[in-house]
């Protein structure tokens, strides 16, 4: 039955193709500009009446209404394709019930053929159809069958007789028509070879469109040499120049009619060998010249750089009969070539030089990758001082993560992304930092955030502030020392000379002062002398006195100090030992000086024991240049918070100190080229260490 309803699709094909080709042989010339419209048009009445004759088996319809829109987007392009596809469309809807399926299959066959009319070259009219058909019949089957609401009861021979009988029927199709079309043609050549008239071009039909095509052609060579950008110059195997473009004019400044008739190597002057050489050596080749950078002169003298390719020109035998020059006014190019080269070695000299700063600061510097959470996240760029100050090559600190080295918890992590949670792109902090070897440094580093290819990262410029702020601290202890001697020189200016009279009337008042008046008088004496004292103490801080260095037994002189400290002492239950270890030599030291450092020290020791107990005092020769001297005490102690302030001018640990007997002490030991260092522990006592040199 289908193989039935198919022959008869077959025979109404071959029928209507042949109808067809008698209606394109009488309007030919008469409709040839809406000739493609109305194939579209004739194909869907085609499709309408195949539509009509269809036969349906098991609620499938088959016949051959795809034939005809696949023979007209072959043949007359996709508009002509579209026209015949919705007219389809449209009878479709009017003759069955299943319109939306074969819109479908229409749209899909109409995609699938666009492409082969792009490559239709590469394949006869035959092929392209077959395979046209085959992609349509793919189609076909897939949307009747899976994507269709149709049950699957129809037989697969059904399907293969459809695609027979639309190969038949393509097969007739094209056959018909490829041999309508070259039997045409021939009789068309053999119309006008037998025709009296055929030296009359206008007469005939197949020479005006001869002509045509040449006139076409001819203005197309013509638009592409006027309208060239570059300039271009016709010459002949002589030399001498035929045509020339606007182009040329302008690259020039030679007007075409000064130039055209001229020898190109006269209008070349001094560049004229050059010129001559390349013309020879396409002659003698006919071969092209490709993309030669040379240098021309212009009308006015002024010379520009040119890109110039020069071509043989062929006749249709072959032969070389002209030559031509497209000439590209690259002095722009080059110049921007020049400046980009001049750039780029500036740029990398620029790059040197700044890897040559950040390879060989002192500085550490760090570029860091900051991630989402706004802490560190890994090492980017390091330098060789950052390396060494974290003990690292730079390899194993890009490759590591940052909290495998700086603890996110550690102070200089958490300053940072505070810094950057506040959205500070720029700051300078302060912070101390314990390294890997176990060194402790105090550190300052200034952060600049920017980003890197949508990547947050951190430049951290990082120095040692260690050393520096030892000095600055010593710095501070010599401005205390330094407004000391200013105030100690006030204060014994205005003191001394009323003390002075204060000694020469408690004089005269002594001789007539009786027995009870006496007592009082001597406890005046004993003040004013210690305010005295304590003046000589100021003096010695503003201006060193005249001292006489001498050897002396620094053992006799501890048991002088002892001695006069003894009183003091056994009043506050406390027992002095001196151990010498050893036999003593003498030191070379200034004696009243040395007196005063041990009664400061032994003092303090006895003031720090307030129950009692004992002070060890130890001399041992160290080595055989320098004595050693240690006094301990079983006093109340001192914090190491206090210990780093000893020796301050006016730092006291005692309500009543005035905090200059230990810095005197400091001084003294300093001026006889020996070291003083103190260590103590609270409520476990205190020991201070002289270390003297023996000459």
């Amino acid at each position: 039955m289908v193989s039935s309803g198919l022959f008869v699709n077959l025979c109404i094909f071959s029928f209507f193709v042949s109808i067809m080709i008698a209606i394109r042989i009488f309007l030919l010339q008469r409709l040839a500009h809406k000739y493609k419209w109305m194939s579209g048009i004739y194909a869907s009445i085609v499709s309408a009446i195949l539509m009509v004759y269809s036969v349906t088996y098991q609620q499938i319809t088959y016949d051959l209404r795809f034939l005809p829109l696949i023979l007209t987007v072959l043949y007359f392009g996709y508009r002509a394709g579209a026209v015949a596809g919705i007219t389809m469309a449209v009878c479709s809807i009017y003759l069955e019930s299943h319109w939306l399926l074969t819109i479908l299959i229409l749209i899909f066959t109409f995609l699938f053929s666009l492409p082969l009319i792009r490559y239709k070259k590469q394949f006869s009219l035959l092929k392209q159809s077959l395979l046209c058909f085959f992609l349509h019949f793919i189609v076909h089957v897939l949307l009747t069958n899976y994507f269709w609401n149709t049950p699957i009861q129809s037989p697969f021979y059904s399907e293969i007789e459809y695609l027979v009988f639309g190969i038949l029927g393509l097969g007739v199709a094209v056959a018909t028509i490829e041999f309508y079309r070259k039997f045409y043609a021939v009789a068309e050549e053999a119309a006008y070879a037998g025709s009296d008239s055929c030296k009359d071009e206008e007469d005939s039909f197949f020479v005006r469109i001869m002509k045509k095509e040449l006139e076409y052609t001819k203005e197309q060579l013509e638009s592409f040499i006027n309208h060239h950008m570059d300039a271009v110059i016709i010459t002949d195997l002589e030399g001498q120049i035929l045509r020339v473009n606007e182009a040329y004019e302008k690259v020039y400044g030679w007007k075409s009619h000064e130039v055209i008739g001229k020898k190109y190597y006269d209008i070349a002057g001094t560049f004229s060998k050059d010129v001559h050489e390349n013309i020879k050596k396409t002659v003698a080749e006919k071969e092209a010249i490709n993309r030669v950078e040379v240098v021309r002169a212009r009308k006015d003298g002024s010379l520009v750089d040119l890109r110039i390719t020069i071509s043989p020109i062929f006749n249709g035998k072959d032969e070389l009969v002209g030559l031509s020059g497209v000439c590209v006014d690259i002095s722009e190019a080059k110049k921007a070539k020049q400046e980009l080269d001049l750039l780029h070695r500036k740029l990398k000299e620029s790059e040197l030089k700044y890897r040559t700063l950040f390879e060989y600061a002192n500085d550490a510097i760090y570029l860091l990758e900051i991630g989402s959470d706004h802490f560190p996240a890994r090492f980017v760029e390091v330098n060789e001082a950052g390396c060494k100050r974290f003990g690292y090559t730079r390899e194993e600190l890009l490759s590591m993560p940052c909290h495998g080295i700086i603890p996110r918890d550690s102070d200089i992590v958490q300053k940072t992304v505070e810094e950057i949670r506040n959205g500070n792109l720029s700051f300078t902090l302060q912070s101390q930092f314990t390294f890997k070897s176990g060194e402790i440094k105090k550190l300052e580093y200034s952060g600049k955030l920017f980003n890197i290819e949508n990547k947050k990262v951190l430049l951290i410029v990082s120095r040692d502030r260690t050393e520096y702020l030892k000095t600055e601290e010593l710095l501070q202890k010599s401005e205390k020392l330094a407004a000391v001697g200013q105030l100690a020189t006030a204060i014994a200016h205005e003191i001394r000379n009323p003390l002075t009279a204060i000694k020469g009337f408690m004089q005269l008042l002594t001789e007539k002062a009786s027995k009870e008046e006496l007592t009082y008088m001597n406890i005046i004496s004993s003040e004013i002398e210690r305010i005295e004292m304590i003046t000589d103490e100021f003096m010695s801080v503003a201006k060193p006195q005249a001292v006489t260095f001498q050897s002396i037994d620094l053992q006799l002189l501890i048991q002088q100090v002892i001695l006069l400290l003894q009183p003091q002492a056994t009043m506050k239950n406390i027992f002095i030992e001196l151990n010498s270890y050893g036999e003593m030599p003498f030191v070379y030291c200034e004696s009243n000086q040395m007196k005063q450092v041990f009664i400061n020290i032994l003092k303090n020791a006895i003031e720090a024991m307030p129950s009692g107990g004992e002070i060890k005092v130890e001399l041992r020769k160290k080595d055989n240049n320098h004595i050693h001297i240690q006094i301990i005490d079983e006093g109340v102690g001192i914090s190491k918070e206090r210990i780093k302030h000893l020796g301050e001018p006016f730092y006291s640990i005692k309500e009543d100190g005035i905090g200059l007997g230990l810095m005197i002490c400091f001084n003294i030991i300093q001026q006889h080229k020996g070291t003083l260092s103190i260590e103590s522990e609270v409520n476990k006592g205190t020991s201070v260490e002289i270390c003297l040199p023996l000459d």
